[in-house]
């Protein structure tokens, strides 16, 4: 059966933000240089991202592929004009987080739609507050690991979720993808026909 769409991303939580709703994904991840260019604002890096992702997929599609939906994106965290990629590393992700503690931070997340000709972009931004956040807590939230591959650090969906005392926009946002208005974007371009999927994929108890 043929998927409702084609994810270019290997992140788990997009991929169960979707499914959760019953969409049938084809997950085809892509390779780019990630790397913000010089003085590059936050939100037009994550655009530039979505965009490229989505080209790059589209461009490995076999060719009775070609008119499938396509959604890639891209999430970044923000504070002060500064970008918050992925932490490299234990002292990467500590500094990171101490940071953000204490502070009023953007979380943008763009995403990239492609079916056939057409193309939707949008990006989305929710700000998130961190409490003052203990030395100790830190240092165990890096031992903990969660932070791998999250950008800013840190997994809201997560044991991160104590640190965040307020929370303005979506939250799927801050998790990697604002479920909301993506879907209203694919319904826009017409890649959600049979929308929605008898109780969103949910079998009956």
């Amino acid at each position: 059966m043929a998927p409702d769409l084609i994810l270019a991303s290997a992140s788990p939580r997009r991929r169960e933000l979707l499914e959760r709703l019953g969409l049938r994904l084809r997950i085809a991840p892509v390779d780019i240089d990630e790397s913000p260019r010089p003085d590059e604002p936050a939100e037009i890096y994550v655009r530039r991202l979505a965009a490229e992702k989505c080209a790059a997929a589209v461009a490995q599609l076999p060719s009775d592929d070609a008119a499938a939906p396509v959604l890639a994106a891209d999430t970044t965290v923000t504070l002060d004009r500064r970008i918050f990629g992925k932490p490299a590393d234990d002292a990467e992700a500590a500094a990171m987080l101490n940071t953000l503690a204490g502070r009023r931070h953007e979380v943008i997340t763009a995403t990239c739609i492609r079916r056939g000709d057409a193309t939707i972009e949008r990006a989305v931004t929710t700000t998130v507050t961190f409490r003052l956040i203990a030395p100790t807590e830190v240092a165990a939230y890096v031992a903990s690991g969660e932070w791998r591959g999250k950008a800013g650090g840190y997994a809201i969906q997560g044991i991160a979720a104590v640190f965040a005392s307020d929370i303005r926009g979506s939250l799927t946002n801050v998790i990697g993808l604002p479920i909301c208005e993506t879907i209203a974007d694919l319904r826009a371009a017409g890649a959600l026909p049979s929308w929605p999927v008898p109780a969103f994929g949910v079998s009956a108890p």
